[in-house]
């Protein structure tokens, strides 16, 4: 089973679209940080507690001295926030997947190495692993972007246009 390290824009969008509990479902052992976690808002952790309780979801808890340590070594965004940083941090431990939407954190973590994915691979992967249909996937996809315009729609027409036949 792969390993992946999620950013809190991978739940938001999840949770926004009423997706968050098919995500949990994937063949993927999910891991995210403290300062991601609490990123979310306080209705948004009590949803994503429940995973953490159920052991679908490993909180990392990193120092402040750990993130400055590796920023200072090993990041050459100055753009990156705690959070991103702490999200490749603990990829780098594992030797994880990054699950994540924003595009600094992509470029930085795609320049090291790393595999990137960002939510349309999650709605592809739910679907490979049929836990949703197309047609869900096209409303629920078409729904996420009506609320979050930093999707790359160019991307999302592709694949909505796709799923369709």
């Amino acid at each position: 089973m792969a390993i992946a390290v999620n950013d809190a824009n991978i739940f938001i969008d999840l949770l926004e679209v009423n997706l968050i509990d098919t995500f949990f479902e994937l063949k993927l052992d999910l891991h995210t940080t403290n300062l991601v976690l609490n990123e979310l808002d306080y209705e948004q952790q009590q949803i994503i507690k429940k995973y953490i309780t159920k052991k679908r979801l490993t909180i990392k808890i990193l120092s402040d001295a750990e993130l400055s340590e590796l920023k200072a070594k090993e990041i050459t965004s100055s753009k990156l926030s705690k959070q991103d940083v702490s999200v490749y941090a603990y990829a780098k431990e594992l030797g994880a997947i990054i699950l994540t939407s924003d595009r600094r954190l992509r470029i930085e973590a795609k320049n090291k190495g790393f595999e990137v994915h960002g939510i349309l691979w999650v709605f592809e992967t739910m679907m490979a692993e049929k836990l949703i249909k197309p047609k869900k996937a096209i409303e629920k996809l078409t729904e996420l972007m009506k609320i979050n315009t930093w999707l790359p729609m160019d991307e999302c027409h592709k694949r909505i246009e796709k799923w369709s036949k």
